[in-house]
């Protein structure tokens, strides 16, 4: 019988993030990104407190969801009152202005966390229960490791012992 998977066997630990603090600009956070991404890091940026005894605590994640939609912000709340209206030129201006923004502006909060001796089916039901991508593992109280849906999935998609290929997908045609 299989054992089961943990959340500690899919973490990723701490030291493969890059970090910014919460008063960091959202231009600062997208050099951040593009340095991670040239790396080959987590498209995840880890968000700490800006005052001494906030430092360690990590206050949320930035992610490129966050920063896209976070520099579009204002138009996106326009849109939702009164429709959309585009015109040439307008998602550079809402970039240039959104780019002053503070990181705690844009950050996605932490609202859960998963122990990492918890089982991986935990991690699965509260990535879906808050719709999030990113997940922060803990120990003792402590935050030790991420947990990425990207990680799990590559988990499923892998081959089985015995078995050659993962799974084979076949095209299905789109109808409209």
């Amino acid at each position: 019988m299989p054992s089961e998977k943990l959340v500690n066997d899919f973490m990723r630990p701490l030291d493969q993030y890059y970090y910014v603090k919460e008063k960091e600009t959202v231009q600062e956070a997208l050099k951040l990104m593009e340095k991670a991404n040239k790396e080959g890091s987590p498209s995840c940026l880890i968000v700490v407190g800006e005052d001494p005894s906030e430092k360690e605590m990590i206050k949320g994640f930035v992610t490129p969801r966050e920063l896209v939609f976070g520099l579009t912000t204002r138009f996106l709340k326009g849109a939702e009152k009164s429709g959309p209206i585009f015109w040439e030129g307008q998602f550079e201006a809402e970039c240039l202005n959104g780019m002053k923004k503070r990181v705690r502006e844009i950050m996605a909060p932490i609202r859960a966390y998963v122990r990492e001796t918890e089982m991986l089916m935990e991690a699965v039901f509260l990535l879906n229960k808050y719709q999030e991508d990113f997940l922060p593992a803990t120990s003792k109280e402590e935050v030790v490791g991420i947990i990425h849906i990207q990680d799990i999935l590559t988990h499923i998609t892998r081959p089985s012992k015995g078995e050659k290929d993962a799974p084979k997908v076949r095209a299905v045609p789109f109808h409209k």
